[in-house]
């Protein structure tokens, strides 16, 4: 059993691996990522993997309470597509349930 990728944020984390497979299907979204470059500074990257990042591969929101809409998984392609000038990515966005299920700690 290969190991599960988990987003951690502060006191919260999220099993990104299960939300990936709950978001199947969901359908993707343009996202405006300009919103989210005061809070890029505040997640820690590899600046060695930016260059090898698939702009085209849609991030994963999850509504997190008092904090919104939250990437929980492509802050390395919100990076890169920042730097580079990009302005909109693809998304998928987990319900609040959804959010729920895959929340390991608050």
């Amino acid at each position: 059993m290969s190991a599960h990728k988990v987003f951690h944020l502060m006191r919260w984390a999220w099993d990104v691996t299960e939300g990936h497979r709950l978001a199947t299907g969901y359908p993707i979204h343009q996202v405006d990522i300009t919103v989210l470059a005061g809070m890029a500074g505040l997640i820690g990257i590899n600046p060695a993997h930016l260059e090898r990042v698939d702009l085209a591969r849609p991030l994963l929101l999850a509504p997190v309470p008092e904090l919104g809409n939250l990437v929980i998984d492509g802050w390395h392609r919100v990076h890169q597509a920042l730097r580079t000038g990009i302005t909109h990515l693809p998304a998928r966005l987990l319900t609040s349930e959804d959010e729920q299920r895959i929340r390991i700690k608050t």
